[in-house]
């Protein structure tokens, strides 16, 4: 999956219409729909957090392999919350080892 088909995903979860979601992030609905047309790599970083805060995730979720190669790293199948939990752990660097004693893995 793509970012920008993760982002439009995530805007339909929220049951919102591209325009209502553009609307509540206070972003120009062109901005949205030329970002989400493939030019988001080039986009500023306020947009790409903007749209993000809007729903609720983080920039790494949507720069992670997860994201553009989930059915191929065997996480497909998982929640988005244990999603989540994955890509924190795997961008938690010296924090892993901490986690993995905790969790007595």
């Amino acid at each position: 999956m793509t970012r920008e088909e993760f982002i439009k995903k995530k805007i339909k979860e929220k049951g919102m219409t591209l325009k209502d979601y553009a609307r509540m992030i206070h972003m120009p609905y062109s901005t949205l729909l030329s970002m989400l047309a493939g030019n988001l790599g080039g986009a500023s970083l306020d947009n790409v957090s903007r749209i993000c805060n809007g729903l609720d995730t983080s920039i790494g979720l949507m720069q992670s392999s997860l994201v553009d190669q989930g059915a191929q790293d065997g996480l497909s199948d998982l929640s988005d919350r244990e999603k989540k939990l994955v890509l924190h752990y795997r961008s938690a660097g010296a924090l892993q080892e901490a986690v993995d004693k905790l969790l007595d893995i």
